[in-house]
């Protein structure tokens, strides 16, 4: 039990706690670790509550409350795999340490339940603020005494306990997968961006038509529960936890047994799965062809572009946000008329171009793509250096790369909401001022950030992705500074409309310049420090 204490905590700490380049200064890993609880626990209260009372509205006079519990397993179930998927394939079975654990005198199949307990413990944390909060809400507002009860809130904690079993025991089945695709398929990249991609797709699908299935489940809730015989552990759960035992225990069962035979199942073969996805699968195929040659910048751009959208984890953490830019563009023109109807019925005086520009200033707040770049290199920075190019061109590649995709989306989603909207020409000409100036003072900014706080000795890419200090800054920083630039147009809209953009995009020029001055200065000292 000692050594599987220790090694929990070894994993709990990789998966959580490894966010800054702090050694030795626990205050500051316990404070990112607590930040990164708080930030899992309020959303999951959050989706549990504001979902719940909606279902509630429309469940309680029909007396079918069970199908908040089984919608809310869902929520559970999908949070968790969101969550924890990519934390599988990369501290489970990509973790930089296997090596030096799997060589102590501990079996595998232990390591691996070590492993997958911390990953379960993170699903168990959203699974109680999904499923707690969902008894609170319907303890308040059910009309047939539901939750006033001691045995409700027993079924309920069990229930609590439990779901995190089969979301862990599915979420490393899929990471392994992952794992698997990454090692061994020459396109394992695409695959996982196109997997990716459709999950996402579908989460916002169920977001925006959420009102829409509300309204029908008020129509017709038993039918809906009739037709959810595919998602038969969650109908126990549910049942379960309105008074039927024997189906609680059935889901119990289910998520234990499950659970059980993933860890025992990959615990038995952990260390030949943990080798076999670190090595790359040898070609045979070389052909005796031209080499093309290519100057120093394009074969560091090259490179970028490689590490960008070959690591799933990076293309969607960081780029999900111009995806998203570009959407808005596009939806602006489709849904123009319906636009415009909105726009009038909130009156004439809503200030759009400001809006306009917080809007794609936002998106690209979400894109932190520079900031981790430098981290990523890893242990391979040192070969960048060892190259006949110099710091400051290394330095403006990673940035440049950046601009190479911000800057067209931009454009793209500017030119298209200006369009949408009717915004004259000086209109629209100032709203792509901004919103470019904004772009490069933010990759110069993440660049910045990626300097200052470092981490290269990460286990893995999710670190350096998720749970950095720099890719937080880099993301939270430019969001203070557009709710400050918000404020300076609100005054200068005081005096006059020119004052107002004057202001906003003095803000905005200041900033930029002091970020191209200080990476210009500090930067390349700053990146032959590390």
């Amino acid at each position: 039990m000692t050594k599987f204490l220790a090694l929990l905590k070894v994993s709990i700490q990789s998966m959580l706690l490894s966010s800054t380049n702090s050694r030795g200064r626990s205050r500051k890993k316990a404070a990112t670790g607590t930040g990164a609880i708080i930030v899992i626990a309020g959303l999951g209260l959050y989706l549990s509550g504001f979902y719940s009372y909606m279902l509630m509205q429309v469940l309680a006079p029909s007396h079918m409350e069970v199908l908040v519990f089984i919608f809310m397993g869902m929520v559970a179930l999908a949070g968790g795999l969101l969550f924890t998927t990519f934390a599988v394939k990369g501290v489970v079975f990509g973790g930089k340490d296997n090596d030096l654990l799997l060589s102590m005198p501990v079996p595998s199949t232990l390591l691996m339940a070590s492993r997958v307990t911390a990953i379960y413990l993170e699903n168990l944390l959203f699974s109680a603020f999904v499923l707690l909060p969902a008894g609170v809400v319907c303890t308040m507002m059910t009309q047939n005494g539901v939750g006033h009860s001691l045995q409700f809130w027993v079924r309920l904690a069990i229930a609590a306990l439990v779901l995190p079993l089969l979301d862990t025991a599915l979420s490393v089945l899929l990471g392994a997968l992952m794992a698997f695709l990454a090692a061994k398929v020459s396109k394992g990249a695409l695959g996982q961006n196109i997997v990716t991609g459709l999950f996402l797709v579908v989460v916002f699908y169920f977001s925006f038509n959420a009102n829409k299935m509300i309204g029908a489940l008020a129509a017709n809730a038993a039918g809906i529960k009739d037709s959810l015989n595919w998602a038969a552990p969650l109908l126990w759960m549910g049942e379960g936890i309105m008074g039927d035992w024997g189906l609680l225990l059935a889901f119990a069962a289910c998520c234990v047994i499950s659970f059980a035979l993933v860890v025992f199942g990959l615990g038995r073969v952990y260390r030949q799965a943990v080798t076999a996805f670190a090595a790359r699968a040898a070609q045979s195929n070389y052909k005796l062809s031209t080499q093309s040659a290519s100057s120093q910048k394009k074969a560091l751009f090259r490179k970028e572009a490689q590490r960008f959208f070959g690591t799933p984890m990076y293309f969607w953490n960081a780029g999900l946000g111009l995806i998203l830019l570009l959407a808005a563009g596009v939806a602006s023109l489709i849904l123009r008329d319906k636009l415009l109807v909105y726009l009038g019925m909130a009156g004439e005086n809503i200030p759009l171009l400001p809006m306009a520009a917080a809007v794609i200033c936002f998106c690209l707040c979400t894109c932190p793509i520079a900031a981790p770049s430098v981290s990523l290199e890893g242990k391979y920075l040192w070969i960048l250096r060892e190259t006949p190019i110099s710091d400051h061109t290394l330095l403006w590649v990673k940035v440049g790369f950046q601009l190479l995709l911000t800057l067209p989306c931009t454009v793209i989603a500017g030119a298209c909401i200006s369009i949408a909207l009717g915004f004259q020409l000086w209109q629209g000409a100032a709203l792509l001022i901004a919103t470019l100036l904004f772009a490069v003072g933010h990759a110069m900014f993440g660049m910045l950030m990626g300097l200052t706080f470092p981490k290269l000795d990460a286990v893995n890419e999710t670190v350096v992705i998720k749970q950095s200090l720099a890719t937080t800054l880099a993301m939270f920083v430019p969001m203070a500074v557009l709710a400050a630039a918000g404020g300076l147009y609100w005054l200068g809209s005081q005096i006059s409309g020119w004052a107002a953009f004057a202001f906003s995009i003095l803000l905005l020029v200041l900033l930029t310049a002091v970020c191209a001055a200080i990476l210009s200065k500090r930067g390349p000292t700053m990146l032959r420090a590390l």
